[in-house]
């Protein structure tokens, strides 16, 4: 079994049969790529004693609006993201959401959101997924107190040192 379908099949594993996953599952598939082995430093183990990494629940809201966040392990998309982004900028918001978790991040601010941006960036890239074409996810971000203008956020994941190539 290669990585990517002992990847998947671990994230069928904890989030049920492909019919009970939130996200249909060419979106699940992207987002269990760039989560990656799970969680650094995180096991969790079953009653039987049987360890599993640490991977993100993700889930799906019906919003139309481009957005995904975080709280509690738990990794949530808009119908909006899955309908308008690409394959690349999905990835690149999967790694974003996913970094948020890795990071520990329990709230928001500019320096959580650009910590998330090259983490997420990288994640992405490490999946095989552009980030420069990933980018273009920005177009639909607006910035906040929270949130750092569009221009900073796209040369922090353009910085964010992958060299993979897409394909990898």
């Amino acid at each position: 079994m290669d990585w990517v379908a002992g990847v998947a099949a671990i994230g069928a594993a904890l989030l049920g049969p492909p019919e009970q996953t939130a996200l249909p599952p060419a979106w699940q598939e992207i987002a269990l790529r760039v989560a990656g082995p799970g969680r650094p430093d995180c096991t969790r183990y079953e009653v039987d004693g049987t360890a599993w990494p640490c991977l993100p629940r993700f889930t799906l809201d019906q919003s139309r609006a481009v957005n995904g966040w975080s709280r509690d392990g738990q990794i949530g998309f808009t119908r909006g993201a899955i309908e308008r982004l690409t394959a690349d900028e999905f990835a690149l918001l999967a790694g974003h959401e996913i970094a948020h978790w890795y990071l520990g991040h329990n709230g928001s601010s500019r320096q959580a959101e650009l910590a998330a941006d090259r983490l997420g960036a990288q994640l992405a890239c490490r999946a095989g997924y552009d980030v420069a074409s990933g980018s273009n996810l920005f177009r639909f971000l607006h910035p906040d107190r929270h949130h750092p203008a569009r221009a900073t956020r796209i040369e922090a994941a353009l910085r964010s040192g992958c060299q993979a190539e897409p394909g990898e």
